[in-house]
């Protein structure tokens, strides 16, 4: 048993190498900024998120990710700035990063279009000490811990009324290296990623129904759609579900403590073998908004 768990934590950073390198997220409709540069600032106030995600939690050497993402529009609301401070832990491999983001809105149509670019600096460390392979001449047989440190481009395009929302992410445009083994093909590079997130929020008596999609992709990777569900139930409670193709099914939940403060929970049971092996998979969402001009924060638009 110890073997194999071994050899699916290995799996698992050989299957980040050469496909999705960017962390996943669940909770993501809550923190749109994690997948899109352009929703920076667009929440009309100061707010913070903080992120926890336990993934697979049977596997020793499984993905875990905390993250801090804050925001704000500046003076005269056209533009918005963020920041973001990420550390993401697989197997072998330690990333961090910290990423800042700038976005400009227009009017357009019936909403606002947005437009943002994201520049931050990755450093991906690898203890390739801890790996035992039976062939010395192995590439990966270094025996020493290494670090690189890389920068990263993304872009986003973000529309949106109050009631609905379209959003095109990409990172790493630059495509980085991220560790300086020379590989015969491109893996050792930062890889391309694609978010396209749509969402639609309907009243039916006192509640609030939001359905939305996630499309996402990246090289060497079969592209992936969440379908998800929210409802919002007396101006307080969320709960929803997605369905994640290639993998399974998502439970979660937020409840607005506060007009201010919000704490979100959701659960990925998966149904594929790395889910059915790696058991599940866990997320805590802790958000707080700051809004100086004394204006009440409208739950209808930021579904």
């Amino acid at each position: 048993m110890k073997n194999f768990i071994l050899a699916s934590a290995l799996w698992l950073l050989v299957a980040l190498l050469f496909a999705q390198q960017d962390p996943q997220y669940s909770q993501y409709m809550f923190n749109r900024l994690a997948i899109n540069p352009a929703y920076a600032g667009n929440r009309d106030v100061f707010s913070f998120a903080i992120v926890y995600r336990n993934q697979w939690t049977g596997l020793e050497g499984s993905p875990s990710t905390a993250a801090l993402s804050l925001q704000t529009p500046l003076k005269k609301k056209k533009a918005g700035v963020g920041l973001e401070l990420m550390s993401d832990k697989l197997g072998l491999k330690n990333t961090s990063a910290a990423l800042a983001s700038y976005s400009y809105r227009i009017q357009f149509l019936k909403g606002k279009l947005a437009f943002g670019l994201r520049m931050g600096v990755y450093n991906y460390v690898f203890d390739w000490g801890g790996v035992h392979v039976k062939d010395e001449t192995d590439i990966y047989n270094t025996g020493v811990r290494s670090s690189k440190v890389t920068g990263t481009a993304d872009f986003g395009l973000y529309y949106y009324t109050r009631t609905f929302y379209w959003g095109l992410g990409m990172t790493h445009l630059n495509r980085g290296k991220i560790t300086d083994i020379d590989l015969a093909d491109s893996s050792s590079k930062q890889s391309v990623h694609f978010f396209i997130p749509a969402g639609k929020s309907f009243e039916v008596g006192k509640m609030l129904f939001n359905p939305s999609v996630l499309i996402k992709g990246a090289k060497h990777t079969p592209l992936e759609t969440d379908l998800n569900l929210n409802v919002l139930l007396k101006e307080r409670l969320w709960l929803g579900f997605s369905l994640r193709t290639h993998y399974g099914i998502v439970f979660l939940a937020q409840y607005l403590v506060t007009d201010n403060l919000k704490v979100g929970y959701s659960y990925d049971y998966g149904m594929n073998k790395i889910g059915t092996t790696g058991k599940g998979t866990h997320e805590i969402v802790l958000g707080y908004d700051l809004n100086f001009k004394g204006a009440k924060i409208e739950t209808l638009r930021y579904f």
